[in-house]
């Protein structure tokens, strides 16, 4: 017999008493079927209700067949009667986030003609997907439009048409069903088939607000929140955006431009640092010249370093080895030559002391094994 499903005509039931018809325990679990339930079952995007039956944690919800299975963590004997409770503050906020989704969808396709083509709901965010490109202006007009429906205060209603009436109805919907069809009408904004719970009125949202949007498929795929979520959002937001205008020293609206300073700041430092350790390098260089080679060791300094002390030194040898010591027998070096191949040379150096690193023909870096004077006994 299939399970009454309070929650399709009152989304707003917290609390309610059933009877139970089946328990079956599997894999450490009981699965409980009652002859009603407000619990809604995953379905359409959506996670399943949470809540206690009794004094049992409800796990999960699902449906098969019109039936629905709630998975507990204590059984129940058959005909028992045992009162239930929604965990309500989740279930609200899915309320919130599913229908401010709707308005979303609906406003998308009233505007663009596109369709929702896929749809995640979790207790974090709402993911959305559509089958046609959107902008950045596009979405601010969705966003804006979106929000006047909530200022509207519009009705949210769930209509049962029959097989015969169905084909009347202009609605959304990503499945082909002709039988117990169930739409969820926002007035003057969306219809649209649906088997979850939603608010009784759009004001009961609060707040519509879309996070970030990327081409995906063709199409458009949407991240957004609504309602409570949406103030948690901004609170962390406003929270660290308190800390950073300590940090800054700049009022609410100049972060960027005070950001943007210290970028600049900072990108000089880098290039002057750079330009000072190019220099240091340079008059640190050790070098061991045979004939038109030079081996050179460096201690302390990066890739970067070797690089330039490369450039300073390429038109005057032929090779140009450079090592710099990361630890006790360990160095980075850099081989290099204006018109010659090194990459035998590199080959050779890597088999030599155990290490590897490649590059073009006429440049290669890397890494290897050994002491300085076993490296300058080997380029002898």
């Amino acid at each position: 017999m299939p399970t009454i499903k309070l929650y399709e005509k009152d989304s707003y039931i917290k609390e309610f008493t059933a009877t139970v018809v089946s328990c079956e325990e599997k894999d450490g679990a009981y699965f409980v079927v009652l002859n009603k339930t407000a619990f809604f079952p995953e379905g359409g995007g959506q996670d399943a209700d949470k809540g206690k039956i009794g004094d049992a944690d409800v796990l999960d919800v699902q449906i098969k067949d019109e039936i629905i299975y709630h998975k507990v963590n204590k059984s129940f004997k058959e005909n028992e009667e045992v009162n239930c409770v929604l965990d309500w503050d989740t279930r609200f906020s899915r309320m919130q986030n599913h229908t401010g989704e709707h308005i979303v969808s609906g406003v998308i396709h009233s505007l663009f003609g596109y369709n929702n083509v896929g749809f995640h709901m979790n207790d974090a965010l709402i993911t959305l997907d559509v089958d046609g490109p959107l902008t950045e202006e596009n979405i601010k007009t969705v966003e804006l439009t979106s929000n006047k429906a909530i200022y509207d205060n519009k009705s949210v209603k769930a209509i049962y048409p029959t097989a015969e009436e169905l084909p009347d109805y202009d609605y959304r919907s990503k499945l082909d069903i002709t039988e117990g069809v169930r739409l969820i009408e926002i007035e003057d904004y969306d219809l649209c088939a649906c088997c979850a719970p939603h608010v009784a009125k759009t004001g009961e949202i609060g707040i519509i607000k879309i996070l970030s949007f990327i081409p995906y498929k063709k199409g458009t795929r949407i991240e957004m929140i609504c309602g409570l979520l949406a103030l948690n959002d901004y609170r962390n937001l406003h929270t660290t955006n308190k800390s950073i205008m300590n940090m800054l020293s700049a009022k609410r609206f100049e972060i960027a431009d005070a950001v943007e300073k210290i970028q600049n700041e900072l990108s000089n430092a880098r290039a002057e640092n750079k330009k000072l350790m190019a220099d240091l390098a340079t008059l640190k260089m050790e070098k061991h010249i045979n004939g038109n080679n030079v081996c050179v060791f460096i201690d302390g300094v990066s890739y970067d370093e070797l690089r330039n002390c490369s450039n300073t030194l390429i038109d005057e040898f032929e090779y140009c080895y450079l090592f710099s010591n990361t630890d006790e027998n360990n160095y980075i070096y850099v081989v290099s030559s204006k018109e010659n191949n090194v990459r035998e040379e590199v080959q050779n150096l890597n088999k030599a002391f155990n290490g590897k690193g490649g590059g073009r023909d006429t440049y290669a870096q890397g890494k290897i094994i050994g002491t300085k004077e076993s490296i300058l006994e080997y380029l002898k």
